[in-house]
C-alpha cells in the first residue's frame, strides 16, 4: 500500500537495551518524519529519528490524499543473523519527499537507506544507498539536509523532546555528534552519500554510561528520601527530574542537594533523570 505518515509496529526479534529500557518493537510513528522509529506511542518513550525529513510514498496520490495499493516505495524489515547474532534491517526503498511532490504532484527525488538494529551490543547503524535530489528545498523544507537524532524521552502528548540528546550535523561524510535539547538547527549540511554508514555505539556515544554504575541511588528501594552517588567526579549533576509511571513530572531538584525528599510520594515505581553537564541518566527507583 502507499504510505504517507506511515504507522507500523515492527518486532525487533530479540532483546534490544535502549536508555536503560529492554525494547521487544520498535515502531514507525507517523508524525511527518518518515523514518522516525519509537520505542512506544503512549507518555514518555525513546525517540530515534532515522531519517528526519518528511518522506511519503512515491506512488501516493496527492490529489485525492488517498492510500492505495500502487507502492512505489516499499517500506521493509528483515531479521538476519551474523556471526550468532541477530540484526533486524528496517529498509526505505526509493522513499519520496512530501514537499517535492506536493508541489507539483510528480516524485522525481528519492532517498534509499536502511536502518539496523544489533542484538547485544546494541548498536544502531544507518546504511544510506542511491538517492537523488535535484529539489533540495523542497525535500529539506528549506534546511540544509536531514537530520538523524537519538533522544532519550519523548513527551507523544505535547509531541515535544524532553532534556537532551544525540544528534549528528555538519558534513554529510563526517558528521559531529552533539549533546543538545533539540534537532533544531542541527541538520545534515547537503545530501548523504550513496555507501555511507553512520553508526550510533555504546561505547562511542557513552550510552553505555545508562546501564553502567556511574549514578547510584541511595537507598533504593526508599521510604523517605534518598542520595545520588556520582563514580565519575568530573561530571556536576545540574538537575534531577521524577517522573510517575505514567510519565508525569513529579517533582524538580536543582543539585546539589544533600537529598532528595520523596516522603509525600505514594508507593510506587518512579524514574529519574538525572541531567549532568555533558548526558542523561535515566534510573529507576521504587518508592516503598
Amino acid at each position: 500500500m502507499t504510505w504517507q505518515n506511515p504507522h507500523y509496529d515492527i518486532p525487533i526479534g530479540f532483546d534490544f537495551s535502549l536508555y536503560d529500557k529492554t525494547i521487544k518493537k520498535i515502531i514507525l510513528n507517523g508524525f511527518g518524519w518518515g523514518g522516525s522509529l519509537t520505542s512506544s506511542t503512549k507518555g514518555i518513550y525513546t525517540l530515534l529519528i532515522a531519517y528526519g525529513s518528511d518522506l511519503v510514498d512515491r506512488g501516493y496520490n496527492m490529489i485525492s490524499d488517498t492510500i492505495t495499493p500502487e507502492s512505489k516505495s516499499n517500506i521493509s524489515y528483515q531479521l538476519d543473523s551474523i556471526n550468532n547474532r541477530k540484526i533486524l534491517k528496517i529498509q526505505w526503498e526509493n522513499a519520496g519527499f512530501y514537499h517535492e511532490l506536493a508541489d507539483d504532484s510528480i516524485s522525481s527525488d528519492y532517498i534509499n537507506f536502511q536502518l539496523w538494529l544489533y542484538e547485544r551490543s546494541n548498536d544502531i547503524e544507518w546504511h544510506f544507498g542511491p538517492s537523488r535530489i535535484s529539489k533540495p528545498n523542497l525535500c529539506y523544507n528549506n534546511y540544509s539536509g536531514t537530520y538523524i537524532a537519538l533522544f532519550p524521552m519523548f513527551d507523544h502528548g505535547i509531541n515535544a523532546v524532553l532534556g537532551k540528546g544525540y544528534v549528528l550535523t555538519g558534513d554529510p561524510t563526517n558528521p559531529e555528534v552533539l549533546w543538545v535539547d533539540n534537532q533544531n538547527p542541527y541538520h545534515i549540511n547537503g545530501t548523504i552519500p550513496n555507501g555511507t554508514i553512520y553508526r550510533f555505539s555504546r561505547q562511542s556515544i557513552g550510552v553505555d554510561n545508562l546501564n553502567a554504575s556511574e549514578i547510584l541511588l541511595s537507598p533504593n528501594p526508599v521510604r523517605e528520601s534518598f542520595s545520588i552517588i556520582s563514580n565519575n567526579n568530573t561530571q556536576e549533576i545540574e538537575k534531577i527530574i521524577i517522573y510517575n509511571s505514567q510519565g508525569q513530572v513529579i517533582n524538580e531538584v536543582n543539585y546539589p542537594e544533600s537529598t532528595v525528599d520523596v516522603s509525600n510520594l505514594i508507593r510506587g515505581i518512579y524514574w529519574l533523570k538525572v541531567i549532568t553537564e555533558k548526558e542523561l541518566f535515566l534510573k529507576k527507583i521504587v518508592k516503598e
